[in-house]
């Protein structure tokens, strides 16, 4: 490493940088609940009913088309023909695979109707990795938005009506639709909580509350969960084998409310999760060059160790917006990084201020980036403290 000329930088700074241990007396600045970083969002498991070359091949289509809905929050992006080509060849995009026995199925799943035909379960499952940076690029060059690994922690009430009775979904009740929460969740790269449904719970609201939308009452049920999101839902049946949902979602102080098309109550909890989704990818996914246009620099604080140096350059590294890192200059606990970043500044500082492994220290105060003309563009800089990992 080449360090800066006039950076300040003493042998004691080099002796921490290079291993030494440093004790550096900082307070952590308390946060508001932030958005949670969502792993996996570039992999996909596929259920497969053998190894052989052709169902490899169409697992990793079918995985494929998974990871870009969990990537870009919607399953509209499937519809571009740019995107059917790329799905078309995802075999090649495949970092990683490998094959897992099929899990057993949930209690509590619904038994098929007499004379309905019986789908027989996977003998495996293919767990597929594909190349991120790849799959980023293919989305920029069509212009589809990203919604990056940090996601609003969403806690989902839901309260259902069957027989003349309303209960609420969660802790012992109704597994089954708890896993279908839970999969579709999972499809949508979306971090959900349920309800434990224990004294504390009941003692605080009840399925009339949550049937009823009781926004209030809701959100102080909730505080112990520490969610950046609500979804509230209601599922009941509209004819024999027809379920219809209705759903809300509260964030920041937003409500946005959508209802499900008539179908089996799996599609009626499904279509919550899709619903919230959609709109946070509205709010959130960021566009994106498929090459870096821009650079700024991010100063970090209290970085007292390699390990907290570590997991900052990891975290950076993490967005969506950075192409690359490189360390500026380290001056005491602070460290300054030089990012190359495929879109404005402005969409790298969104991204940092989702996730809680970085808090604004001074704002953060950012200049507009301004293109000179020769493809580059003068620094936006920002100030950030380094949280502690609990």
């Amino acid at each position: 490493m080449i360090w800066p000329r006039n950076s300040g930088a003493t042998g004691k700074d080099m002796r921490w940088f290079w291993g030494a241990s440093v004790l550096v007396a900082a307070a952590v600045v308390a946060a508001p609940v932030r958005a949670v970083e969502v792993p996996g969002l570039y992999e996909a498991e596929v259920p497969v009913g053998g190894q052989g070359a052709l169902e490899r091949v169409a697992a990793a289509q079918a995985g494929l088309e998974e990871v870009l809905v969990k990537v870009t929050g919607g399953g509209e992006v499937l519809d571009r023909p740019e995107i059917k080509t790329l799905v078309g060849q995802a075999e090649q995009w495949v970092q990683r695979y490998q094959y897992r026995a099929a899990p057993p199925a949930v209690p509590g799943s619904s038994v098929p109707a007499a004379g309905a035909e019986v789908t027989p379960l996977p003998m495996r499952i293919l767990w597929l990795a594909f190349d991120r940076q790849f799959v980023n690029q293919q989305l920029a060059a069509a212009g589809v938005p990203i919604w990056g690994v940090n996601r609003p922690r969403t806690v989902v009430w839901l309260a259902e009506e069957k027989d003349g009775a309303r209960f609420l979904v969660g802790g012992d009740n109704r597994p089954d639709l708890q896993q279908a929460l839970a999969d579709q969740a999972a499809r949508r790269g979306l971090p959900v909580t349920l309800p434990l449904l224990d004294l504390q719970d009941q003692r605080s609201l009840n399925a009339a509350d949550v049937w009823g939308d009781f926004a209030d009452v809701i959100t102080r049920a909730s505080e112990r969960y520490q969610p950046e999101a609500l979804l509230v839902g209601r599922v009941y049946q509209v004819a024999p084998g027809q379920w219809q949902g209705h759903w809300t979602l509260y964030h920041r102080g937003a409500a946005t409310s959508w209802d499900s098309a008539p179908g089996q109550e799996s599609d009626a909890v499904a279509a919550g999760i899709a619903g919230a989704t959609d709109e946070f990818a509205k709010r959130y996914a960021l566009s994106l060059t498929a090459e870096a246009a821009n650079t700024m620099t991010v100063t970090v604080e209290n970085v007292a160790s390699i390990k907290d140096y570590a997991r900052v350059l990891r975290y950076l590294k993490s967005l969506d917006p950075v192409a690359g890192v490189q360390v500026a200059e380290v001056q005491g606990d602070a460290v300054s990084f030089r990012l190359r970043v495929r879109s404005d500044p402005q969409a790298v500082v969104r991204s940092i201020g989702w996730g809680d492994t970085l808090v604004a220290a001074a704002g953060p105060q950012l200049s507009s980036a301004i293109n000179d003309g020769a493809g580059t563009a003068a620094a936006a800089d920002g100030e950030y403290r380094y949280r502690m990992a609990p």
